[in-house]
């Protein structure tokens, strides 16, 4: 199957079934390149569980089910190695979690576990992909420090670059600001939009406030089903399904 050069992901005809209860049903979208991608709708609508499937993380779930067929570049996800595919489409949680070690440890444990030995290779990595989580100069005289004692918001940007250390291709965000204060949330919303350039992102988020100020593409889902999906702009100024503008109105939710 062709992909067009665009689109790093296509879902398609996807459903996601836990026991008899289908959560997600019949998912079709395409994601692009370079672009943030946010996922909203009401709590309970499938947006983590989407989010998940993505990389096949749900299928770590006891009674899950998938339906339908997810493209990565062009390849069927579950034609990867499972580890292959984690590396290239990284996920991050809600809840922060560094690794009980120091900061370092934290950011050089992938390379290492990869095979990367050298210092100075590992310490290249440790600073760039710091600097790009915006972490760098708040730290860089800490790196000895345990990652714990870091604030929240310092801890999901350092897992943030954590995650990056392993170069993947794509990185899925649930819901990475739900705990966090007004300042550490614009810190993390001005570094994913300077990482989208490097990076294709997929955010959920349950602040509308927020997809509106960094998503380039916002995909709305209600009851298991994709309801909408378009340029975030034209979701939130002139949304097509009634569900839709409901919901960005306040009407539900």
């Amino acid at each position: 199957m062709k992909i067009l050069s665009d689109n790093i992901l296509e879902i398609k005809d996807f459903s996601v079934n836990y026991g008899k209860s289908r959560v997600l049903k019949n998912i079709n979208l395409e994601i692009e390149k370079n672009r943030i991608t946010a996922i909203i709708g009401p709590s309970g609508c499938g947006k983590s569980t989407f989010l998940k499937s993505l990389n096949l993380m749900i299928t770590e779930e006891k009674s899950s089910e998938i339906l339908g067929k997810i493209y990565f570049n062009g390849k069927n996800i579950k034609d990867f190695q499972i580890e292959n595919l984690r590396k290239k489409i990284g996920l991050v949680f809600q809840t922060p979690t560094p690794f009980p070690f120091s900061i370092y440890k934290n950011m050089i444990y992938a390379p290492v576990y990869y095979g990367i030995k050298d210092k100075k290779e590992l310490d290249k990595i440790v600073k760039e992909k710091l600097i790009l989580a915006g972490l760098y100069d708040e730290i860089k005289d800490e790196m000895n420090k345990s990652a714990l004692s870091l604030s929240g918001g310092q801890q999901q940007r350092l897992c943030i670059a954590r995650e990056l250390t392993v170069e993947p291709e794509i990185l899925l965000l649930d819901e990475p600001c739900s705990a966090l204060d007004i300042q550490n949330t614009m810190k993390i919303e001005e570094m994913l939009k300077n990482l989208s350039s490097k990076y294709t992102i997929v955010i959920v988020t349950h602040n509308l406030a927020q997809a509106k100020r960094i998503a380039d593409k916002t995909a709305f889902f209600f009851d298991g089903e994709l309801v909408e999906y378009g340029d975030t702009e034209d979701i939130f100024t002139n949304p097509k399904d009634e569900k839709t503008k409901n919901y960005i109105n306040g009407i539900f939710g």
